[in-house]
C-alpha cells in the first residue's frame, strides 16, 4: 500500500477512490479506445471490472440525477494507486475528474482495543454489528463518515494469511457534495482537513493525562454499539459535568488527523504526477 509512516507511528494510505466526469461523445469515444466495455450493472448501461490491478470503469448511469453530473465512473484501489496501468493513468490526464469519495486510512500499530472516541456532535450516529469488530461514526449521507476496524480480524474472515503490524485501522470516507466536487487537479485541502479535524479518537486510552475513572468512562461508551442507545444512554447518564470534562480531554489528546493529513499529501497523491513529470524528476 501507498503508506507513510508519522512521528505518532500511524500509517497514512488512500484505500479507495471514486472519480466521475462528464464526457463529451468525442471523449467517450476516446475512451472506448483505452477500454473494451463488456457487461451491464443495476446502475449503468456500460462497464469494464479489472481485478489485477483493480478498477472498475462505469460508463452512462442509468439514474438521470446522476447523469446531470456526470457519466463515467473510475473506482480506484490503493494497489491501482500503487501499480498504475499506463491506460489507467493517460485516463486521468486526459479528462476532467471530479472526487465523489475518498476514502483516506490512518493505520495505528496499537490493538483495536486500545483506543476511545467521543461522536463529533449530538446529532452523529454511531452503529456496528455484533459479529464484526468495528463501528462507523456517521451516516451514509453525511459529507464524511469514519469506519475503524481491527483489520487483522477483516482479513481472518476473508480468510486470507495476511496479517497487518498496523492493525487498527480509522478510516475516513471523504464524500463532497457531487454539484461542487472538486477536480483531481485541484484537490480541496481545506474541505478535507475540516471533516477531518470532527473526529476525536483517542489512540491508546491508557496513555492518557486523566483519571482511571475518565479513561473507564470512555472505554466504556465503545462497549456494545451494535445496540441501538447504548452510546446515547451512557453519555446521558454521565451528566454534564463529566461530558464536558470528557470533551476537553479528548480534544486535547486526539489523533490529529487533519495535521497528518496535511504533512503527508503530496506523497499520498503522487499518483497524479504525470509520467514525463516522474521521469524528469528521477534525472534531476
Amino acid at each position: 500500500m501507498i503508506q507513510i509512516e508519522t512521528k505518532n507511528d500511524i500509517q497514512l494510505s488512500i484505500d479507495t477512490l471514486t472519480l466521475v466526469a462528464k464526457l463529451t461523445l468525442i471523449e467517450k469515444q476516446k475512451l472506448k479506445n483505452y477500454f473494451t466495455f463488456n457487461r451491464r450493472t443495476d446502475y449503468f448501461y456500460s462497464a469494464i471490472t479489472s481485478k489485477k490491478p483493480f478498477f472498475v470503469l462505469n460508463l452512462n448511469p442509468r439514474n438521470m440525477y446522476s447523469y446531470k453530473y456526470y457519466n463515467v465512473m473510475l473506482i480506484l484501489q490503493n494497489e491501482t494507486l500503487i501499480n498504475m496501468p499506463e491506460s489507467i493513468r493517460e485516463t486521468l490526464f486526459a479528462f476532467d475528474w471530479k472526487v465523489k469519495r475518498m476514502d483516506i486510512a490512518f493505520d495505528s500499530k496499537l490493538d483495536y482495543s486500545r483506543h476511545v472516541f467521543l461522536k463529533p456532535h449530538g446529532n452523529s450516529k454511531v452503529f456496528s454489528r455484533s459479529d464484526w469488530s468495528g463501528y462507523y461514526v456517521g451516516s451514509n449521507y453525511s459529507k464524511s463518515k469514519l469506519a475503524v476496524y481491527d483489520r487483522n480480524k477483516k482479513e481472518q474472515a476473508r480468510k486470507t494469511d495476511i496479517e497487518h503490524l498496523y492493525k487498527t485501522r480509522f478510516e475516513f470516507r471523504i464524500r463532497p457534495k457531487i454539484s461542487i466536487a472538486p477536480s483531481i487537479h485541484n484537490i480541496d485541502d481545506d474541505f478535507i482537513m475540516n471533516e477531518l479535524s470532527k473526529y476525536n479518537v483517542i489512540e491508546d486510552a491508557e496513555s492518557m493525562e486523566t483519571t482511571k475513572w475518565n479513561i473507564n468512562r470512555l472505554i466504556n461508551l465503545k462497549k456494545g454499539l451494535h445496540l441501538k442507545r447504548a452510546y446515547k444512554d451512557r453519555w446521558i447518564r454521565y451528566g454534564r459535568k463529566v461530558q464536558s470534562e470528557l470533551k476537553q480531554i479528548v480534544k486535547e489528546e486526539r489523533i490529529p488527523f487533519e495535521r497528518l493529513y496535511q504533512n503527508k499529501k503530496e506523497s499520498i497523491f503522487n499518483w497524479l504526477t504525470h509520467k514525463a513529470e516522474r521521469e524528469l524528476a528521477v534525472t534531476v
